[in-house]
């Protein structure tokens, strides 16, 4: 055989298993795919048919939906038919909804609103028909990923008394569940609680709250003060009458002081009457006497 005919056979055969291998699936989603708690998720196929195939003529439905080990679909979410009709699962209505492109062989199912329940495995499913032939399948875990929300502590000051034992927790939110650790001056001191027991004024210090997931993290500052009971001794306040000024008079003196003024201005009103009253008293007039004799 000369080379050419060798050559001719090669390509027959690479076309034979070319045409053998398909329909196929050409690219899909990331695995596993990672979504935000109440974000969306979107999972992106594109498959191919043999060249004389068509979605309208070789393609039965399209469906997007939940799938259980081994590999099977046990929920239908999400149904394209070859007409490009959809049809949604009941209450799912406002939770997902595609797009796809019927000559391109392009399908896109976006998820809403996502939750920890969401976290499945989820499948294309294209089937053929009438014709027996085994569907196109893939399928793609999704995972939730939450950068770290440290809830606790909530004060940033804490003070304690020399000798007493301090507990301080650090807490957060995220997904997956956030790893806390406590550090001081950049070395891990303790893992979610801080327990100190027993502290000493050399426990007084900026104390880290640090929280971290494949999403991100958090951190917090706690300010510890630690002093001596003799420092800041309790002390009873007993509540004392407040010191008047000179220009303050209790209201017992102020009485006392108008009640005096007033028989003062009386006292001086009976008195301007009575005088009035004795300068009108008339004096009866006497005729004065001669005694002297005319020569």
């Amino acid at each position: 055989m000369s080379v050419s005919l060798y050559l001719i056979l090669a390509a027959l055969c690479f076309s034979v298993s070319c045409l053998q291998r398909l329909p196929r699936i050409v690219s899909g989603p990331s695995h596993p795919l990672i979504g935000k708690r109440k974000g969306v998720a979107t999972f992106d196929w594109t498959f191919e048919l043999r060249p004389s195939e068509t979605w309208n003529d070789s393609i039965y439905e399209v469906v997007f939906g939940i799938w259980d080990y081994p590999g099977f679909l046990t929920t239908k979410l999400m149904v394209i038919d070859k007409h490009g009709d959809e049809m949604i699962r009941r209450n799912y209505e406002n939770k997902i909804n595609c797009t796809f492109n019927m000559s391109r062989l392009q399908v896109s199912f976006t998820l809403h609103n996502l939750s920890k329940e969401d976290q499945y495995n989820y499948g294309l499913h294209v089937e053929f028909g009438p014709v027996n032939r085994s569907p196109l399948t893939d399928t793609v875990k999704l995972r939730l990923e939450d950068p770290p929300e440290i809830t606790n502590p909530l004060q940033r000051n804490v003070t304690a008394r020399t000798g007493d034992d301090l507990d301080i927790k650090c807490q957060a939110k995220g997904v997956p569940n956030p790893i806390m650790t406590w550090t001081r001056l950049g070395r891990v001191i303790k893992n979610q609680t801080l327990a100190l027991k027993r502290v000493r004024r050399s426990d007084s210090g900026v104390y880290l709250c640090k929280a971290y997931n494949k999403a991100g993290e958090d951190s917090k500052e706690v300010i510890v003060t630690v002093s001596d009971y003799n420092d800041e001794s309790p002390q009873i306040t007993v509540p004392s009458t407040p010191k008047q000024s000179s220009e303050e008079i209790s209201p017992l003196w102020t009485s006392l002081l108008v009640v005096s003024a007033s028989i003062i201005l009386i006292m001086f009103a009976v008195l301007l009457l009575l005088s009035r009253g004795y300068c009108r008293t008339k004096i009866p007039y006497a005729p004065q006497i001669d005694t002297k004799t005319s020569i």
